[in-house]
């Protein structure tokens, strides 16, 4: 870790009063030099740090089998491109780069309680929402992970429709604000909770009341019912603290989602 530089010059000062007698003048010349050599060292140091750092994320990303590693590969897939061995690295890699074959835009990898490796990616349409993949672009993403994956590896590809969440949530409001600005400004805090959440995550029922609650005007709330259904589930399940989501992110059920207002008077 990089020194100050007045740490450096303490150091400096005292390598030379044990050869020398300096003046104690405080515009003394070497004092001058001792602040630009410990300067130079500072940043120096500072450069060291950097460095270290980047190989260290660097080493972190590259360990081949990793968490990481895997989800960088999820981004290196290209659809509709042949995977050929290269005898320079001895991994099976693109003979060119195509971006536009990129369409791997988000990815997320877990591993289960089975020790499966879960992998969960998805693609955005032209507005930049989260969309799954097309069938037959899953299927040859499916065929890529099969290629690279270490031998042994279970693992098992996710792309899908979002999971859809009901709520039914009562907010009582100050009246001083008007009750629709309330409502609507309540209904665009849920929905930059919705767009913050990383792709692959948990939805927890903590984070829907405090959206609801940083809304100007709202003085409590009180969530009746919350729950979740992906895309494979039979029924609706009931998100008591937390839930991860089947696809990796989430729309709300807006059809069978109520908002409740109450002024706080009749608290």
């Amino acid at each position: 870790m990089a020194r100050t530089i007045s740490e450096i010059e303490a150091s400096i000062e005292q390598r030379l009063n044990a050869s020398f007698e300096l003046s104690t003048s405080a515009a003394a010349e070497w004092r001058m030099w001792t602040h630009c050599v410990a300067y130079c060292i500072h940043l120096f140091e500072l450069t060291l740090d950097i460095f270290k750092k980047e190989m260290d994320d660097d080493a972190k990303r590259e360990i081949a089998g990793s968490l990481t590693w895997y989800r960088r590969k999820c981004f290196d897939f290209q659809n509709g491109h042949e995977l050929r061995f290269s005898t320079v690295t001895g991994l099976l890699e693109y003979e060119t780069l195509d971006e536009e074959a990129q369409v791997v835009k988000v990815a997320s990898v877990s591993v289960s309680d089975t020790n499966t490796l879960v992998i969960r990616v998805a693609t955005l349409d032209n507005n930049g929402e989260t969309v799954p993949l097309a069938s037959q672009q899953t299927q040859n993403f499916k065929d890529y992970i099969d290629a690279i994956k270490f031998a042994g590896t279970k693992t098992q590809v996710i792309s899908t429709d979002a999971d859809l969440v009901r709520y039914s949530i009562q907010v009582w409001y100050d009246p001083a604000y008007p009750a629709e600005s309330v409502r609507a400004n309540v209904l665009a805090s849920l929905t930059a909770l919705r767009t913050s959440q990383d792709f692959g995550g948990i939805i927890y029922r903590h984070e829907i009341l405090e959206a609801v609650t940083s809304v100007a005007g709202v003085v409590t709330a009180k969530i009746v019912s919350l729950s979740r259904k992906g895309s494979e589930d039979s029924s609706w399940t009931d998100i008591d603290t937390a839930s991860r989501l089947h696809a990796g992110y989430f729309n709300y059920d807006t059809g069978h989602c109520t908002l409740t207002l109450i002024s706080n008077n009749e608290l």
